[in-house]
């Protein structure tokens, strides 16, 4: 493992153990009754108990392991390191995400707001723009997947052959991409929920476009 690699993985563990270290923080601080949940206006719709705030980031803990295991086992593939890199950089992405959320509700629950739409920020936004952000950085790596393996755009054609499975690395790499800079332009200009129907309706044309592609591949490319 190269000096990189292991700076990507030492990241996740922080960003893992930063959510729990936030909130263990804040505790003594919170008022003992915060809102526990929001309807989809942004209303709470519960109110609960500050060591509510717990649960998040302990179930954190269990998955990030999970995800940083699945990372070490892409080592046993042919794409070995690059595959290795594109699921730990996908856990660095998700795992900031995860800390502004736990940073946010942090806040809501200090401050006991009522209705998120009179907060200056708008956490949609913000995580429909990080998330776009993601995107665009895996899209950049998905190419540089020489051989099949576990990770990439994988469809029962993808894998005829090398010359396919690269080929469809290439597509996959510029759609992906381009899935981010949709998510990155809805965060910028729509707001609320509008952030996420931008966000899903661009995954569903990003996948569609991707399994198109990769069967036109594989009928086109000849047999290695």
């Amino acid at each position: 493992m190269n000096k990189t690699l292991k700076t990507m993985y030492t990241a996740c563990i922080l960003l893992i153990l930063l959510a729990l270290i936030l909130v263990l923080a804040a505790l003594p601080f919170l008022p003992d009754r915060i809102p526990a949940h929001y309807d989809a206006a942004g209303v709470v719709n519960r109110w609960g108990s500050k060591f509510e705030m717990l649960i998040f980031p302990g179930l954190l803990l269990p998955y990030g392991a999970l995800w940083l295991g699945t990372c070490r086992m892409c080592r046993e593939f042919p794409s070995g390191e690059i595959g290795e890199r594109i699921i730990v950089i996908g856990g660095v992405a998700q795992f900031a995400v995860f800390d502004l959320m736990t940073a946010y509700f942090l806040y809501t629950s200090f401050r006991q707001v009522e209705n998120l739409a009179f907060m200056p920020l708008d956490l949609n936004q913000l995580l429909c723009g990080l998330s776009g952000l993601g995107f665009i950085a895996l899209g950049n790596w998905m190419p540089k997947l020489k051989e099949p393996g576990p990770v990439g755009l994988r469809t029962p054609w993808s894998v005829k052959n090398t010359a396919v499975w690269r080929k469809c690395q290439r597509f996959g790499g510029w759609v992906m991409a381009a899935m981010g800079a949709v998510c990155v332009l809805a965060a910028l200009l729509a707001e609320g929920a509008w952030c996420w129907l931008w966000m899903a309706a661009a995954a569903a044309a990003a996948l569609a476009a991707s399994v198109v592609y990769s069967r036109h591949a594989a009928k086109t490319t000849p047999d290695e």
